[in-house]
């Protein structure tokens, strides 16, 4: 019998901690690409002495910022330099990574370099310029990513296989080398924003991946629907659930913001501009659900913060992520202590900030003993 995708404590004391790396420079400042890359690599090394429990890769294409386009090849990298820490994609864009078998393999040599460290995760990617630039069909992406999954897991059983789909074909199949677990299904993280791709995710036995724009009380209704959807399609493994947030801790609450602030405006007015994610938002006191633009007053407001993020003193984000925590569950909690643009020095002090100043103060676990939940599971409380 093929066994669960994840080996996560189905009762959880305190979500695991992780961090985001995007390898991205700040082309205003002439930062030069190779310098982001090996100053992610440093930080990921640091991480892992932390006792940081996860590092996420992301992917996007074409970004003047060196936005990281390969995150198997740097998954390499990170599996290098760490000893412990699990390396997650958080997504890579399953139509822009080639043919399935390719991806089957390349994952299966990170799972034998890292001892089993490497929890791929896919999405369907939603930039037309980034199919345009390969040459990839944007309209048949949910296709290419349904196919890219369905391969994985006929490879990862180690036995010979034929496919044929719509798009990719595969003859007499055989994945070597072979993945450490040929008898589970490789772990799975999928990011489904949509009801139907939602339940899509709880029939494959993936664990759900939210973004960091989307609000608290979305990403609760959003990791509820989804639990609706597991018990419809009568899934008994345990799926995990991930949350991607901004967390960045100061003094007090105006000096968190006033050092985080520049970061937020290249990441959230740049990278992910309301005009490039789509991002809309329902007025309070009119009811109307209208798009967001850079300059509306409301986007990266402190209103817009606190409905998604913890920046502040200490005090402030315990209470922020208490709230979290109570509205949802949560396995996996991500956050970017290193944007574009940030020295080394000043992301491994953010790094640290959380883990030494906020997560002890977060109040008692949901269940288990409280000294057994007050740290990242790979630090000693």
């Amino acid at each position: 019998m093929i066994s669960a995708r994840f080996d996560d404590d189905p009762a959880p004391r305190m979500p695991r901690l992780g961090i985001s790396l995007g390898f991205q420079r700040r082309p205003d400042l002439d930062e030069p690409y190779d310098r982001a890359y090996r100053e992610g690599l440093e930080l990921a090394a640091e991480a892992d002495r932390l006792g940081i429990d996860d590092i996420w890769l992301t992917e996007h294409h074409g970004e003047d910022d060196g936005y990281n386009p390969s995150p198997l090849v740097a998954a390499g990298a990170v599996v290098g330099v760490t000893r412990t820490v699990r390396v997650c994609f958080g997504v890579a864009l399953a139509p822009l990574q080639g043919h399935p078998m390719r991806i089957a393999e390349d994952l299966a040599v990170l799972d034998n370099l890292s001892g089993g460290r490497v929890e791929p995760g896919f999405g369907q990617g939603y930039r037309p310029e980034e199919f345009a630039a390969q040459g990839a069909d944007y309209h048949t992406r949910t296709r290419a990513l349904r196919e890219c999954l369905d391969v994985l897991d006929a490879a990862w059983s180690a036995e010979r296989f034929d496919y044929d789909g719509r798009i990719h074909r595969v003859d007499g199949g055989l994945l070597r080398p072979a993945p450490l677990r040929p008898d589970r299904r490789p772990p799975l993280w999928l990011g489904a924003a949509a009801p139907r791709s939602r339940r899509r995710a709880a029939v494959r036995g993936a664990g759900l991946v939210i973004a960091p724009l989307v609000t608290i009380d979305h990403a609760a209704r959003q990791f509820a629907s989804y639990e609706a959807a597991v018990a419809e399609a009568a899934v008994t493994d345990y799926l995990p659930h991930a949350l991607f947030r901004e967390i960045e801790v100061g003094d007090s609450d105006d000096e968190a913001l006033a050092g985080f602030e520049p970061y937020l405006d290249h990441v959230y007015r740049v990278q992910y501009s309301p005009e490039r994610t789509g991002l809309t938002h329902r007025d309070t006191t009119t009811g109307e659900q209208r798009a967001l633009t850079s300059d509306d007053p409301y986007y990266l407001s402190r209103a817009f913060l606190d409905e998604r993020w913890a920046i502040g003193g200490p005090d402030r984000c315990a209470e922020l992520i208490d709230g979290w925590l109570d509205a949802m569950r949560l396995d996996r909690l991500i956050f970017h202590p290193k944007p574009a643009g940030r020295s080394l020095e000043n992301g491994v002090a953010a790094m640290r900030r959380v883990v030494e100043e906020v997560w002890p103060r977060l109040t008692a676990p949901r269940t288990g003993p409280v000294d057994a939940a007050r740290t990242p599971t790979g630090q000693a409380p």
